[in-house]
């Protein structure tokens, strides 16, 4: 279950990114919240993909979800994957 909700994560985070949820963010921020995407993409260690989990969810307090761009299914999206974590 942990492999599939921290697949879930990745592509729902990389559908909003394509929607320009994430563009406010400082350069900083994107580049953390890419990196974290990838090594969570790659990882096998659950007590790693737990923290870099826990890094993107603080990055995703500030997310744009009322930007223009953003769609109803991105959105239903999200919400899956946030109720899967119990966000």
């Amino acid at each position: 279950m942990k492999t599939n909700s921290s697949e879930m994560l990745v592509n729902a985070t990389g559908q909003l990114m394509q929607q320009h949820i994430f563009d406010h963010l400082s350069d900083e921020k994107l580049a953390k919240m890419n990196a974290c995407l990838q090594q969570l993409g790659k990882q096998n260690s659950a007590l790693v993909a737990n923290r870099l989990e826990q890094q993107l969810f603080d990055l995703f307090g500030e997310a744009d979800l009322f930007a223009e761009t953003t769609t109803p299914q991105s959105l239903h999206q999200w919400q899956s994957v946030m109720s899967c974590f119990g966000k």
